[in-house]
């Protein structure tokens, strides 16, 4: 699997794979400029078909200084701290640990806004029948 990242209207996306990066991309966000990036900054092509993205892996010089500039500066723009002598493989796992954090607690905070939809329903339920 190749791990996405996606610089787009948002500074920085990641995506664990292909598959993933097509599935929740939006259209606008290609039609817009967005370029991807493998994890030793090779570059992928990023098209659309009507409202589906298309991504593929073209033959061009990888660019890891721009990959390396990117995820520096979007993991300095969310308060993480990033060491000034940090090579390209270390930001790609910090870019990872992040979004990874950051995926649990939407996971969690969605979880936790459907128990409270569920209570609301039930206390609404009962104060009606009451």
């Amino acid at each position: 699997m190749t791990t996405l990242f996606i610089e787009a209207d948002e500074l920085l996306m990641m995506f664990s794979s292909i598959e993933m990066a097509e599935e929740h991309l939006e259209a606008i966000d290609v039609r817009n400029g967005a370029r991807a990036f493998g994890q030793a900054g090779e570059l992928f092509a990023i098209e659309t078909q009507g409202e589906r993205v298309i991504i593929r892996a073209i033959e061009q010089p990888a660019e890891p200084d721009r990959l390396y500039e990117l995820l520096r500066r979007s993991l300095q723009q969310v308060g993480e701290v990033v060491p000034l002598d940090a090579d390209l493989p270390t930001l790609v796992a910090a870019t990872q640990a992040f979004w990874t954090k950051r995926q649990r607690l939407v996971s969690a905070k969605l979880r936790l806004g459907c128990v409270a939809v569920v209570i609301l329903l039930a206390v609404s339920a009962a104060l009606i029948w009451a």
